[in-house]
């Protein structure tokens, strides 16, 4: 059925839109999916970097011309694209957005269940699994997650298929979606230089691939560091407005977390990072080398940074092919047990994400 992809994601979103409401009812805090770096990017979208309100500051409660450039714009450009600015609908408008991009990631998901040799079942299962992964409600928000994933599980596919070019171009999208389309890139880019030396496509189809898989990323990094004036361009306001900067500090946090903390989310979200590490072991086997390759720079890019540590569970939702692999082996074994544990994932998946956005306000 043509639309089963698109119907599995919609009623999965559906169900955590719902679960965050009662959960905040339940709490006596308003409902509302505008959180946090949705009101940057709703700004962005509705006027440019440069229009962005001075009140809007960083981790420091700073604001500079340039605070704003730490957020990458193919979410925002988007969504001011399609839609004419109105402060009354622009987060309706937004919510839209990220819906239909994740639904474009919904048949992306099932090609590349597909592709990694899943049934039908297995494909409608991934679908629902990804839908429904920890931090997920991000899908149904102003945040440029839906279009980052579904950009990466297209580019995955693509890849799988020899289709170079549309590889190429997804990853020229993710890069210039969101930092953690730099895996991605990445991946692409090396792929493509290998296929073209081994003379796959015509050699030339995988290098153009190569060659425009970074010109999303790489592209907006020069403009920020021409536009700005600040010395380390991206990097440096990152560092500086948000403390983002590659180094180990987040492993030790892990240690100290599972020490000491007494914060459910705390721990929950720590374990999840953890989780991860151990399903790469055996998912060496079963995956193809490059989808592998991407999600394991996935989580050490994820766990490979300073700043806030509260939001690692959102940036591991690029880890998604892990979801897919549990999905293709549920699909197989056709059994109760197997769809039984892929529904208590996905409902633990659900309830975290409104259990985070509650209970931890720098969740997201």
């Amino acid at each position: 059925m043509m639309l089963a992809p698109a119907l599995m994601y919609l009623a999965v979103r559906t169900a955590g839109v719902l679960l965050l409401w009662a959960i905040s009812a339940a709490n006596e805090q308003e409902f509302t999916l505008q959180h946090w770096d949705a009101g940057w990017y709703l700004q962005i979208a509705a006027g440019g970097y440069e229009q962005v309100d001075a009140g809007m500051v960083d981790a420091h409660g700073v604001h500079h011309p340039y605070t704003a450039m730490v957020f990458f714009p193919g979410y925002p450009q988007l969504l001011g694209l399609l839609f004419p600015e109105d402060p009354q609908l622009y987060l309706a408008f937004a919510v839209i957005l990220s819906t239909a991009v994740g639904i474009v990631g919904a048949y992306g998901m099932a090609r590349l269940a597909r592709t990694l040799g899943g049934t039908r079942l297995a494909q409608l299962l991934a679908v629902g699994l990804v839908a429904a992964a920890p931090m997920a409600i991000v899908y149904s928000m102003p945040y440029p997650e839906a279009l980052l994933v579904a950009a990466v599980a297209w580019a995955l596919a693509a890849m799988l298929e020899r289709r170079w070019l549309l590889a190429g171009l997804c990853a020229l999208v993710a890069g210039y979606t969101h930092p953690m389309g730099a895996p991605l890139v990445a991946v692409v880019a090396v792929a493509g230089l290998i296929a073209a030396y081994r003379g796959e496509g015509g050699a030339w189809r995988p290098a153009l691939a190569a060659v425009i898989a970074p010109v999303g990323l790489g592209g907006y990094l020069l403009w920020v560091q021409l536009t700005s004036g600040v010395p380390g361009g991206y990097f440096a306001i990152t560092r500086e407005g948000w403390g983002n900067q590659l180094d180990l500090s987040y492993v030790g946090w892990i240690f100290d977390i599972l020490a000491t903390e007494r914060e459910a989310y705390s721990v929950l979200s720590v374990l999840l990072c953890l989780v991860v590490a151990v399903a790469l072991i055996p998912a060496w086997r079963h995956l193809p080398l490059t989808i592998w390759a991407y999600t394991a720079l996935v989580w050490l890019l994820t766990i490979g940074h300073a700043g806030a540590e509260h939001d690692r569970v959102r940036q591991l939702l690029s880890a998604f092919p892990l979801l897919l692999l549990l999905a293709v082996w549920a699909g197989r074994k056709r059994s109760l047990f197997g769809v039984g544990a892929i529904a208590a994932v996905g409902a633990f998946g659900l309830w975290f994400s409104a259990y985070a956005l509650v209970a931890q306000p720098h969740s997201i």
